[in-house]
C-alpha cells in the first residue's frame, strides 16, 4: 500500500479526534471526543470514517 500525506488535510487539527472519509481525502468531522467527531462526520454522509487523533506533531511517522 503507498504512504497516505495526510498532512495538508489534518493541519488544522491538533487536538480531539479527526474523522477521515473512508478513501482519507477530507475531514468528515472533528469533535474532542470520539462520539461528536463521528456525529459529525454522520451528518456530512460519511458511513465509515476513519478516526485519528489530532496533534500538533506526528513525531517521526509525519512532519
Amino acid at each position: 500500500m503507498k504512504p497516505i500525506d495526510l498532512t495538508k488535510i489534518t493541519k488544522n487539527y491538533t487536538s480531539g479526534w479527526i474523522a477521515l472519509s473512508s478513501d482519507y481525502k477530507k475531514v468528515a468531522g472533528w469533535g474532542r471526543t470520539i462520539k461528536v467527531a463521528l456525529e459529525r462526520a454522520r451528518a456530512d454522509g460519511e458511513k465509515k470514517p476513519v478516526l485519528m487523533k489530532g496533534a500538533k506533531s506526528y513525531g517521526p511517522i509525519a512532519p
